[in-house]
């Protein structure tokens, strides 16, 4: 990262009315969250396959509510940091107009993003503070629910209760991806944080932005294989670019 590409990127969201962010893991690793892939993240402790595989979860819920009530500690402990505190305050501004997220995590709620205009926040991957039952379809809140002092938790109906998010071997909400989709077609700018693009389908929405007009401007400690389409890439912790980034754009 060096002073003329922060300068660039500052120009480029001073300059954009219409900006949608995409958030990864790597914007929530400031909170203390690390990525499930990385070396220490949850997929170290615990095989994919077998605790957050679908299949597995509707023969036995027990191993993924093992390995879920370790994911609730974190992540009810976990605070916003200046990521996703500074997409709130551009959003305030009137910049950000749709948020894309990877993340399960609700930081950005918890940030405030989707308070000030009601800008939408699309969960590719679910969120942890909603549960569901999977015969009957009763939807909970995490708080209306024991998760802790049962092997599982059950529904009325006797069906297995689980979080709203996406295990291997589901399929993305549809309406979430086409709704994101629609709106990386409107931006003008594409503010990537934090992610490795490889999960697809959700590595199609930079291209798919870009084909559209927007700038897109990615933040990432690592390279990414679709770098070259970027029309800015800061490289560091993303809280530190973000935090030099808002004094840029508040000085201009």
């Amino acid at each position: 990262m060096n002073g003329e590409d922060l300068k660039k990127a500052a120009r480029v969201i001073k300059d954009s009315q219409n900006i949608v962010v995409f958030t990864g893991a790597g914007a929530s690793t400031e909170s203390g969250i690390a990525d499930f892939r990385s070396e220490g993240g949850l997929w170290s402790k615990y095989d994919p396959s077998v605790y957050a595989n679908y299949y597995y979860f509707i023969q036995d819920p027990a191993p993924f509510w093992k390995m879920h009530r370790e994911l609730e500690d974190v992540l009810e402990k976990a605070k916003p940091n200046p990521v996703h505190h500074a997409i709130a305050e551009l959003e305030k501004m009137g910049k950000v107009k749709a948020i894309i997220t990877q993340n399960i995590d609700m930081l950005h709620q918890k940030a405030g993003s989707g308070s000030y205009k009601g800008i939408p926040i699309y969960e590719l991957h679910g969120t942890y503070g909603l549960l569901h039952c999977i015969r009957c379809g009763r939807e909970y809140k995490l708080e209306e629910i024991d998760t802790r002092n049962v092997e599982y938790p059950i529904c009325e109906c006797s069906g297995f209760i689980k979080p709203k998010v996406v295990l291997f071997g589901e399929s993305l909400p549809s309406h979430v991806m086409d709704e994101a989709m629609k709106a990386c077609c409107e931006a003008d700018c594409f503010l990537m944080v934090g992610s490795s693009l490889v999960v697809s389908p959700a590595n199609l929405l930079p291209s798919l932005a870009k084909q559209q007009g927007a700038k897109l401007i990615f933040i990432n400690k690592e390279e990414t294989f679709m770098d070259d389409i970027a029309d800015v890439v800061l490289r560091g912790k993303a809280g530190e670019i973000f935090t030099k980034l808002m004094a840029l754009i508040k000085a201009t």
